[in-house]
């Protein structure tokens, strides 16, 4: 038989059919329901739709379901005094001509450039070659892990886990260490923790980008990128600490096979020199970033400040993108977008931000009365606490809730929770709570649809196995939670 003929009868699993049937009846079925006081016959729609897409992003795919919940919004009366394809088309115009949508394409251009000139290895390499690590098997696992967390930030969490799990998988063979030990699972898990924490460094890319932007629309606040950025390596430096503590205490792996461990049995064979599209490349990032955060640390009375807040973040990378594609190399631009969109584009991203910013958006618009409904059905749960007894409970069902469901989705569902309460708890800065959430939710590790690379740990089989990621990252669910709740949330507030 062909391997056509093996491709087109090749059997789908159960589930997919399950999750399909589920999401799709959200969309479809619950906005048959009567109204639920304060609840509009508009809002019936919306939520179900919105907890549809949510559903499917999670279990199936991004891009379809948030085209088909978009299109459903538009059709169900939501757009004032417009009906079909009217309606339809000027709700795709206002999700996909939004300035955060076009931001987030333009950002994922710049720094999907730099895997796909293949800057991501020199990153690793600067790591891994540090002297320091040698015959300290604690300190190199550290390093390891924290390096994933900057590739991660830097690019895209695929590529964390596409560079560093093939260098930990060498180390450890090359060390007697097979799938099965202790400290080898403890590495590739470590490397994905690395990667996952990593994924919200950036408040001006990606998913970090959706919830940044879904908090500003909802309560009106810029977000300080130095804080957030800050706020972000500083809780990966003691998550990732704390892991190796209990993996240390706990675990307790054998690591006397590491004890003659060099810097030359880490990385190999030397890379070649960076050449210039490489150079030019990381140098656009490093000034983007600064350009970035000059507002924020600088006084607004001078005028490089005032010139970067005119041009804004869509201006300063239109800047960035241009001057790449505009200076030749080899014959080509420096910078080719079609090559960047063909390898290293994340489409998902592309389209989940569209439908998640929209969709949370109309969550909360007055015409729905989801906002006073969800005042009045979590009261008895979220009212009449103590501030931290809030703040505990809002943590508890985001973390809880990411390693089931997107964690970009399950953000933009609790921050209309805290925006509903925010008049109960006036000690409480929604800023601070909000940027609390937008990185705990990145704390998804526990099972395959807490995000696609967790689906990719667990389906590397040859290299861990279910019950080895639930031995270490269950009870890491709760260091991490207890974490962010006593000091994570306290820091967002001196930073914020």
């Amino acid at each position: 038989m062909s391997t056509a003929n093996n491709t087109s009868t090749a059997k789908v699993h159960w589930t997919y059919w399950l999750h399909l049937a589920i999401g799709l009846g959200f969309m479809f079925l619950f906005p048959q329901l009567s109204p639920i006081e304060p609840i509009t016959e508009v809002g019936m729609h919306v939520l179900g739709v919105f907890i549809g897409m949510v559903y499917l992003w999670s279990a199936v795919d991004s891009i379809w379901p948030s085209l088909l919940g978009l299109m459903l919004i538009a059709m169900c009366g939501y757009i004032p005094e417009q009906t079909g394809y009217a309606a339809v088309k000027t709700l795709f115009m206002n999700a996909f001509g939004s300035e955060t949508v076009i931001t987030v394409m333009l950002c994922m251009f710049l720094f999907a450039a730099v895997e796909y000139v293949g800057c991501t290895q020199y990153i690793t390499r600067f790591f891994m070659t540090r002297k320091f690590l040698e015959d300290r098997p604690y300190v190199f696992a550290f390093i390891l892990f924290f390096c994933s967390t900057i590739i991660s930030g830097l690019t895209q969490a695929l590529a964390s886990l596409l560079i560093l799990w093939p260098i930990a998988e060498d180390v450890c063979r090359k060390f007697g260490y097979q799938p099965g030990d202790k400290i080898f699972y403890t590495m590739i898990c470590g490397i994905y923790l690395g990667a996952t924490l990593g994924q919200p460094m950036l408040p001006f890319k990606g998913a970090s980008y959706v919830v940044v932007s879904a908090f500003v629309n909802n309560f009106g606040t810029d977000v300080n990128y130095t804080a957030f950025i800050a706020y972000n390596i500083i809780m990966a430096i003691i998550l990732l600490a704390l892991f190796l503590v209990f993996v240390r205490l706990v675990i307790k792996p054998d690591v006397s096979g590491f004890k003659n461990m060099k810097v030359e049995d880490i990385m190999g064979e030397k890379l070649p020199k960076m050449n210039f599209q490489q150079k030019m490349i990381f140098a656009t990032i490093i000034f983007f970033i600064v350009a970035m955060l000059i507002p924020s640390i600088m006084s607004k009375e001078l005028a490089l400040v005032k010139f970067l807040n005119n041009v804004g973040l869509t201006g300063i990378l239109v800047f960035c993108l241009t001057v790449l594609m505009i200076i030749p190399y080899q014959g080509k631009p420096l910078l080719s977008l079609k090559g960047v969109a063909k390898k290293s584009f994340s489409w998902d991203v592309f389209f989940l931000v569209a439908a998640a910013l929209y969709g949370c958006n109309a969550l909360t618009n007055a015409s729905t009365g989801i906002k006073p409904f969800l005042v009045q059905f979590l009261q008895p749960i979220l009212g009449g606490h103590s501030d931290m007894v809030f703040v505990a409970i809002i943590l508890t069902f985001a973390i809880v809730t990411t390693n089931f469901a997107n964690n970009a989705g399950m953000a933009t569902v609790v921050l209309p929770i805290v925006l509903a309460f925010t008049d109960q708890y006036p000690g409480i800065d929604p800023t601070v709570l909000c940027m609390t959430v937008c990185m705990i939710v990145f704390v998804a590790i526990l099972t395959p649809a807490a995000s696609p690379y967790c689906g990719m740990l667990h389906a590397r089989k040859d290299l861990v196995s279910f019950k080895q990621i639930e031995t270490l990252f269950l009870p890491m669910l709760f260091i991490a939670l207890f974490t962010y709740i006593f000091v994570g949330y306290h820091i967002a507030g001196f930073l914020f």
